[in-house]
């Protein structure tokens, strides 16, 4: 039976439990999920009020010429403190570093071996304390004084799983995000995703639970080539919860602890198809950077046992920054220095609209009003940096 276009209307009013945007989210419940659909042509940010990143950084710590304590090397993450300094992880060097509002040097504390254990990720703790992973999955806490009070090595994922893990994040109460991977399947044949799970760990390095097992890197299952434009999967720590997107479609799902899906952000945005040119381009930077490499021998072999996918992945990486607004990175495999787009989703669901930030920075961490990272010039000298995040009219609020 045909329903009329009225009756059509009325119907998707009723599945809304509210509205945004004039409409351009529409919000629905299935099976206890609450799911927030959102027309791309339609943000909620008008040209007036959309969020902008400043173009020069509020402050910068590192990469001064003539100041040992501004020295870093290798840094895999930063994090701003409650009192509004800043603390870096440099890999290279073994330790972190802790810096003033100002952006001056306050004190080192050597961590270990930067081959062997340095430091990854550097979380703040209560009462001033420093949580550090490192290289050798340890965990070891810092008391203010940069004391070292507990060290402790990460409990196995298990038998099922392969060691190797990968650090998402901190939630709110301290504990540890981290993905996991099953071991490659020798008797799949074709494309596929491959099984990931994502893991939660205490400061102690005890395994606490699963959040349950989900779709990871799309692969080619035989070893003669490989599945290229393959979309992986992104997930992030929320303040308990965590946001998990597949790549390969335009939506992020938040999941319990107890491995409940909550809430799925929509947005009705297609991935964009793989042209011949691409693939062109594709195999020519391939064989240009393994040129001189013992693979040269082998690339064109390579690629031809390789499969491209029909479309590009849609989103490459998930943050939740310190207000609840999701930040879903836009995919794009190659830079031409234009920046790089991230699609945003208030604590609601609504699509908020996009924001661009530097090609070369490498996001550390989001706050209400800043964003937070490392940038590396052209001669490989490092620095952290701290940008404004400009809302306009944010200060403003329903009445006095």
């Amino acid at each position: 039976m045909r329903i009329p276009l009225l009756a059509t209307a009325m119907l998707l009013a009723a599945c809304s439990g509210d509205g945004a945007g004039a409409g351009a989210t529409v919000f629905s419940d299935s099976a206890g999920i609450k799911i927030a659909a959102n027309d791309n042509t339609r943000p909620d940010w008008t040209r007036e009020k959309r969020w902008t990143l400043a173009g020069n950084p509020r402050l910068q710590v590192g990469n001064v010429l003539g100041d040992p304590t501004q020295q870093l090397y290798q840094v895999a993450h930063s994090r701003r403190l409650r009192n509004g300094g800043l603390v870096v992880a440099s890999t290279g060097l073994g330790e972190v570093r802790f810096f003033d509002t100002g952006g001056l040097h306050v004190r080192t504390v050597q961590v270990g071996d930067p081959v062997t254990a340095g430091p990854l990720r550097v979380y703040e703790l209560l009462g001033d304390s420093l949580l550090v992973y490192q290289v050798d999955r340890t965990l070891s806490v810092f008391d203010a004084l940069g004391q070292r009070t507990r060290s402790s090595p990460l409990a196995s994922p298990g038998p099922e799983l392969e060691e190797t893990l990968e650090s998402l994040g901190a939630f709110k109460d301290g504990t540890l995000l981290f993905r996991a991977s099953f071991p490659r399947d020798s008797t799949k044949q074709g494309v596929g995703r491959r099984t990931i799970r994502l893991l939660r760990y205490g400061i102690d390095g005890a395994l606490l639970g699963s959040f349950g097992d989900f779709d990871g890197q799309a692969v080619l299952f035989e070893d003669r080539g490989a599945y290229i434009f393959g979309p992986d999967a992104a997930a992030a720590p929320a303040d308990s919860t965590l946001w998990y997107t597949p790549g390969d479609r335009y939506e992020a799902r938040e999941v319990a602890p107890d491995g409940r899906t909550l809430r799925i952000d929509r947005l009705d945005r297609a991935g964009i198809k793989v042209l011949q040119a691409d693939i062109s381009s594709y195999r020519q930077a391939a064989t240009r950077q393994v040129q001189n490499t013992p693979r040269a021998s082998t690339i064109e072999a390579t690629l031809e046992a390789s499969t491209f996918a029909d479309t590009f992945p849609v989103i490459d990486r998930v943050i939740v920054d310190d207000v609840g607004n999701v930040w879903v990175r836009n995919y794009q495999w190659f830079d031409l220095g234009s920046g790089k787009n991230w699609t945003l989703f208030d604590p609601e669901g609504r699509f908020l609209g996009e924001i661009t930030t530097p090609s070369i920075l490498e996001i550390h961490q989001i706050g209400a009003d800043f964003v937070l990272g490392r940038m590396s010039d052209g001669r490989g000298h490092e620095a952290v940096y701290i940008f404004d995040l400009i809302k306009p009219g944010a200060a403003e609020t329903s009445g006095p």
